[in-house]
């Protein structure tokens, strides 16, 4: 049977298939927001160099900085975002699964109590999938916003150093 009959539509994934794409998209989170760390740290550590360098800067270059730190902000609220949907959606699973809800407490293997229900199996992992989906956005999200916070950050650099501010 192909993966698709017109008759009743593409055929159900696998468990299996959930889980991959759900975990791909999920290594795509995690890299997604060490990238954003990685550029906010840079932006903070360029900041905190210039300030010290140069001094506070005027009330032209000011407005510049402003914009440094409200997207550096947002950056790091979606990051953390991230961050909080996957645990909450990973807890979610593993309350509804019967999974003891602290990860480090041990857990009775598959083979020693009854199998998961398949519909709830299902259900969970469809869950898991859109919370994947949704790291995944938040994430990709902070690392536009940090990518604005350099482009930013330069801009006022190159600013203030017009300026005079300590050039």
């Amino acid at each position: 049977m192909s993966r698709h009959d017109l008759r009743t539509g593409p055929a159900p994934e696998s468990p299996e298939e959930l889980l991959a794409h759900a975990c791909a998209l999920l290594r795509l989170c995690g890299q997604d927001a060490a990238l954003a760390a990685v550029l906010l740290v840079l932006v903070a550590a360029g900041t905190v160099t210039r300030l010290a360098y140069a001094g506070w800067p005027g009330p032209v270059a000011l407005l510049p900085l402003l914009a440094v730190a409200a997207s550096f902000g947002i950056s790091a609220v979606l990051a953390v975002g991230s961050r909080r949907t996957l645990v909450a959606a990973l807890g979610s699973v593993r309350a509804a699964t019967g999974a003891p809800l602290d990860p480090a407490v041990p857990w009775t293997p598959a083979g020693l109590r009854p199998a998961l229900d398949p519909r709830v199996r299902d259900a969970e992992l469809r869950r898991l999938l859109g919370a994947a989906h949704r790291c995944c956005g938040l994430a990709w999200q902070a690392v536009l916003w940090a990518a604005a916070a350099g482009v930013l950050f330069v801009l006022w650099s190159a600013l203030s150093a017009a300026a005079g501010a300590g050039g």
